[in-house]
């Protein structure tokens, strides 16, 4: 192969996010290597700059307590009401965390996929129950102006 073609590969490569959405990773990626530092320091390699997850080494059980941990809490509004998150309050980290993986070159271990999956899919239906009940509200995002408050 040619070296032209072998750079234009490792562009793609690391064109594969926005520099938005890569923002939106390394804040909540941060987030989950400060949750890490505090719950089981034993993953976390202090010694290297930045500091890094040992990925290889944590378990599965582990890697759902920390998506868990994102959404435990409720969210609380401006008025000082409470409401669950959304259930793409979840995907936002899972997305993190497989990234964290892709970005230091770790394959994702099966075990872990499934637990991300598992877990994921737990919440969604859990968000799905709190819609049904009326803890949560149906409507996800933010209303589209009307013409008048383009004005």
């Amino acid at each position: 192969m040619s070296n032209e073609l072998l750079q234009y590969a490792q562009e793609l490569t690391s064109n594969r996010i926005t520099a938005v959405t890569r923002s939106t990773y390394s804040n909540k990626q941060a987030k989950i290597i400060e949750w890490f530092t505090e719950n089981y320091a034993e993953y976390v390699d202090v010694t290297s700059q930045p500091v890094v997850l040992r990925l290889e080494a944590i378990p599965p059980t582990i890697i759902s307590a920390v998506l868990a941990s994102f959404v435990v809490k409720n969210k609380v509004g401006k008025d000082g009401s409470t409401t669950p998150y959304s259930s793409s309050h979840m995907n936002g980290y899972r997305s993190a965390l497989v990234s964290l993986y892709k970005d230091n070159k770790v394959p994702l271990p099966p075990a872990v996929d499934t637990v991300i999956k598992s877990c994921v899919r737990g919440y969604q239906n859990k968000v799905a129950s709190y819609r049904a009940n009326g803890t949560l509200s149906s409507k996800e995002g933010v209303d589209p102006l009307t013409y008048s408050a383009y004005r």
